[in-house]
C-alpha cells in the first residue's frame, strides 16, 4: 500500500497569464525571466552564498576532526589499518551531513521558492510535497505503474491549458524485500514522471498504450481490451495498444500525437512510457529519473537555464494537449 498523505491544491496559484508556453521563442523567455523569475533567485543568492562558505568552513574542521578520531582508533586497535579506514569513512559521512546541512536546507527553500516562482509564471501552481497524487488509484488500476510496498510523491506542478486541466509530478515506488538472514530492505521499482491531463470531452472507451514487449505481449492485455493494430509501421514497432473502442484508437492514435508522446519521454530523458487513455484524463507514466531540483548550488542561482528546463518540460505536456485536443476533434 501506499503512504497516506493529506490531500490539497497546490499553494499559490497564480492567475493565467497572456503567454503561449508551448511556443516560447528566446526573448519572450528572456522576457518572462527578468519579470517573474529572476527576481526569486536573487532573493536566495545571499543564502547560498552564506550557505557554501559554512560548508568550506565546517568541513575544514570536520575533516581535522575526522582525521584525528582515525589516528585515535589506529593507536587503541594495535595500529590496525581496518579499524582505522571504518572509523575515517564513519567520522567523514557525519562530518560531511554536519558541514552540508545549512547547504542542503538552502537547496530545499530555493527550490520551493523557485519552483513556486515558475509555476506562477506560468498562469500555474506549485507544491513541494505532502500531497495526495491525482489520479493515482488509476494509473495502479490500468497498470501503468508496478506493483510496490511504499511510495513517495513529490514537485506537483497543476494548471489549466485550452479549457482543459494538467498534473505533474514525480514518484518514487519501492519494494520490499526480505534477504536469507530475514533483513529487509527496498528497490526502487519505478521513479519518474506521473502527468494526469483532464479534457473536458470525455472518450467514448478505455485504451491502454506500453512500449512493445515483444513475447510478453501476449501477456499485456486486460479485460475488456482488445489488441489495436497502429497505422504507422514506426509505433507499431514501439508500442503494444489495448483499447475498448477500436474505432476510438485509431483516432486517438494518430502519428502526430504518438510523436508528441515521444518527444515528452525525450524531455523528460525517461524510458518506458506509458499511457491510458480513460473518461475525461490522459495518465501518463514515464521512468524518467529525479527532475526539478536547484542544481549545482556551488554556481550562482541567475541562470535561466535553470528554469528554462521546467518550463520546457511544462510545455512538452501541453504538446501532448494539443493534440490529443485535435485527435478528440477529428471524431465528431
Amino acid at each position: 500500500m501506499s503512504e497516506t498523505t493529506p490531500h490539497s491544491a497546490p499553494a499559490s496559484a497564480a492567475p493565467p497569464v497572456d503567454i503561449d508556453i508551448c511556443n516560447l521563442d528566446e526573448a519572450g523567455y528572456q522576457a518572462l525571466y527578468k519579470s517573474r523569475i529572476e527576481p526569486v533567485f536573487q532573493v536566495n543568492e545571499n543564502a547560498r552564498l552564506a550557505a557554501v562558505q559554512t560548508l568550506k568552513s565546517r568541513g575544514a574542521i570536520g575533516a581535522m576532526a575526522a582525521l584525528a578520531i582515525a589516528v585515535i582508533v589506529w593507536l587503541l586497535s594495535n595500529q590496525s589499518l581496518g579499524g582505522a579506514g571504518a572509523a575515517l569513512l564513519i567520522a567523514g559521512v557525519i562530518a560531511y551531513a554536519w558541514a552540508a546541512g545549512p547547504l542542503t536546507a538552502v537547496g530545499r527553500r530555493v527550490k520551493q521558492s523557485y519552483c513556486e516562482g515558475i509555476a506562477q509564471a506560468m498562469g500555474a501552481s506549485y507544491r513541494m510535497s505532502d500531497f495526495a497524487p491525482p489520479a493515482f488509484d488509476r494509473f495502479e488500476q490500468w497498470k501503468l505503474t508496478p506493483s510496490y510496498s511504499r511510495s513517495h510523491f513529490e514537485d506537483w506542478f497543476s494548471g489549466g491549458y485550452k479549457g482543459s486541466s494538467y498534473d505533474l509530478y514525480e514518484g518514487r515506488l519501492e519494494q520490499r524485500h526480505t534477504d536469507s538472514k530475514g533483513r529487509t530492505y527496498y528497490s526502487t521499482v519505478f521513479r519518474g514522471q506521473l502527468v494526469r491531463m483532464h479534457f473536458p470531452r470525455e472518450f467514448l472507451g478505455v485504451t491502454v498504450v506500453r512500449r512493445d514487449m515483444g513475447i510478453f505481449n501476449a501477456f499485456g492485455g486486460q479485460a475488456g481490451l482488445e489488441k489495436v493494430g497502429l497505422e504507422d509501421p514506426k509505433f507499431e514497432k514501439a508500442f503494444e495498444v489495448w483499447g475498448s473502442d477500436q474505432v476510438e484508437a485509431r483516432y486517438l492514435l494518430h502519428p502526430a500525437l504518438m510523436q508528441r508522446l515521444l518527444d515528452l519521454e525525450a524531455r523528460m530523458k525517461g524510458e518506458k512510457l506509458r499511457c491510458a487513455f480513460q473518461g475525461g484524463d490522459l495518465l501518463v507514466a514515464i521512468e524518467g529519473g529525479n527532475r526539478f531540483e536547484p542544481g549545482d548550488l556551488f554556481k550562482p542561482l541567475n541562470d535561466p537555464a535553470r528554469a528554462r528546463r521546467i518550463i520546457d518540460d511544462v510545455a512538452s505536456v501541453m504538446r501532448v494537449m494539443d493534440e490529443a485536443l485535435s485527435a478528440q476533434a477529428r471524431r465528431v
